[in-house]
């Protein structure tokens, strides 16, 4: 019964990844997307591909610190195997952070004696980097707030963004008061109690701990950067004539969109957000859906590095 639900949420999802590519066929003029895909510049392809390879590194850094503050025998080659191995996952899974689901299972089960501490590290490694999105961006899109607020799709996401940053500061802030889990409703009676109190435990030692929560904090603001910088990067490839701080303020507001578990990958559901958010700095469909999709292929290129590294690695390593 289980296989057959997630057969039928899979098809599903094929489903609005179809329907979602019909719409674009119908929307965007291909002629001019191809003209910019055709006369792309390769050097500053290398430099989005270069990009994002920081973006990752910076990734496994702050990943392995928590791991370390939290005493998990696990080297830095290790890490490294099972974040490349997430990535990979994100290329199959439905919404943004699928890879985190495999990733934590993996780990889970190499360090079965401390699990909810582990799967906590991974919890507390994305709010960091939603944390540090927020600090950043918020910023960025206050700068450019007048000219996001005047198209009615991106006042939209704006407001769903503001909505999104009081929910992780509230998490954040909640986590952190000592004695919280007393006030969860119907608390004594949710399975694993041992299991939640040591989840709780490793949270807020994550958060009391300098190290985790600034280092981790900075990492995941210079991972932010590199991957505004990746866009960037295939823009300029693609000589295109977009501000570097037009684009970074859409940016934060597409990595939501793309959050939403209704398409493989976010793919189709990505290029909608591109095609109307950068519609505030003029773009033309085809632009932003090739700017899109060019940022999809450098990601992708790093997440199929992966695939190896599972069929090699995937299994516990011995030793």
């Amino acid at each position: 019964m289980k296989a057959k639900r997630m057969s039928w949420s899979l098809l599903l999802r094929l489903a609005v990844t179809c329907l979602i590519f019909a719409y674009l066929r119908h929307s965007i003029d291909w002629t001019g997307f191809s003209h910019f895909i055709a006369r792309s510049d390769p050097r500053w392809l290398v430099a989005a591909f270069l990009s994002y390879g920081c973006t990752t590194g910076l990734g496994i850094w702050r990943w392995h610190i928590l791991l370390k503050a939290c005493h998990a025998e696990m080297k830095l080659r290790r890490t490294t195997q099972l974040t490349m191995i997430g990535l990979f996952a994100n290329t199959f899974l439905p919404g943004a952070m699928g890879g985190d689901f495999i990733k934590a299972i993996y780990a889970s089960r190499e360090m079965s004696h401390i699990k909810p501490t582990v799967v906590m590290s991974i919890i507390m490694e994305r709010l960091l980097g939603f944390g540090a999105m927020f600090i950043v961006s918020t910023a960025l899109i206050l700068n450019r707030y007048r000219q996001l607020s005047a198209e009615p799709v991106t006042c939209v996401a704006v407001q769903m963004y503001i909505g999104a940053f009081i929910l992780v500061i509230g998490l954040i802030v909640l986590g952190s008061w000592k004695g919280i889990g007393r006030y969860i409703p119907f608390r004594r009676f949710l399975p694993f109690q041992e299991s939640l109190n040591e989840a709780g435990r490793a949270y807020q030692y994550f958060l009391s701990h300098p190290g985790c929560f600034w280092g981790g904090l900075v990492l995941s603001a210079a991972a932010h950067f590199s991957l505004m910088f990746t866009f960037y990067f295939v823009s300029v490839a693609l000589h295109m004539n977009l501000h570097f701080f037009d684009l970074a303020a859409v940016l934060p507001l597409i990595a939501l969109v793309t959050l939403l578990p209704l398409t493989i990958n976010g793919i189709g559901l990505r290029e909608v957000a591109f095609k109307h958010f950068l519609v505030f700095v003029h773009m033309t469909p085809a632009s932003s859906v090739a700017l899109s999709l060019g940022g999809f292929f450098v990601v992708l290129f790093w997440s199929l590095l992966g695939g190896p590294i599972y069929l090699r690695y995937g299994k516990r390593p011995r030793g």
